[in-house]
């Protein structure tokens, strides 16, 4: 363990319930979307600016919500999104608006992936300092 910092353990265990929803697919505008971010834009991870295996990550709505996601109270949360534009869930949760590039470790790896840790513990790495240790490293 570095000097100066000391180790938190936690065991999570999460019990909810997602609405029924079919297979998760990838739609059009979701490719559409991971290439103009990606390939186009070239934008890098947004918490470490890494462009190494860089992934998607739907942000406010994850796909597996839509059926249970009140689209009234989005209007309302999410007033900069174009609403003139929206006729299915789709056209939110697969837009750029929705989306944060994050590489393969800050999206789904162990002590450092958004859907491994909760979000005021996860946001600490796009804040930490260069000599900060914030996980073991994943091997």
């Amino acid at each position: 363990m570095p000097d100066h910092e000391h180790e938190f353990k936690e065991t999570i265990a999460i019990d909810i319930f997602y609405p029924d929803h079919p297979p998760r697919t990838e739609s059009t505008l979701f490719k559409r979307t991971k290439h103009h971010l990606v390939k186009v834009l070239d934008t890098p991870c947004w918490v470490c600016g890494s462009k190494d295996k860089r992934e998607v990550h739907h942000f406010h709505a994850e796909w597996a919500d839509s059926d249970g996601i009140d689209w009234d109270k989005m209007r309302i949360l999410h007033p900069a999104f174009p609403w003139s534009t929206f006729n299915y869930p789709s056209d939110f949760i697969d837009a750029e608006y929705n989306m944060m590039v994050l590489c393969e470790t800050h999206h789904r790896s162990k002590n450092h992936g958004i859907h491994l840790l909760p979000y005021p513990i996860w946001i600490m790495q796009r804040e930490q300092r260069a000599d900060f240790v914030f996980a073991p490293e994943v091997a």
